[in-house]
């Protein structure tokens, strides 16, 4: 069991990072409007919230962003996902 949580927190980032690495427009190019260097963004992203930050890279390449129904539910899941990673360890810890 603690091996499954060991690779859901690190998987995603693993991922983010060779995206970054192999086709850096494809996680560089959401973030491209905002006010800060290429960089910050993804890199807070990586730190944060790594699968809701997939979640998005994906949603702005195939469905335009969070604008449609589709990038928004994808970019939903991702933080759903990461909210569950990141507290799923207290409802364990007080049984």
């Amino acid at each position: 069991m603690c091996l499954l949580a060991a690779l859901g927190l690190f998987v995603p980032r693993l991922i983010l990072i060779l995206l970054w690495f192999v086709n850096a427009p494809f996680v560089l190019g959401p973030f491209s409007d905002l006010p800060l260097p290429d960089f910050v963004a993804p890199l807070i992203g990586l730190v944060m919230f790594p699968t809701t930050t997939l979640g998005y890279c994906w949603a702005s390449a195939s469905y335009g962003g969070i604008s449609s129904f589709s990038g928004l539910l994808i970019v939903g899941i991702g933080l759903l996902i990461d909210f569950g990673l990141i507290g799923g360890g207290r409802g364990i810890a007080r049984r």
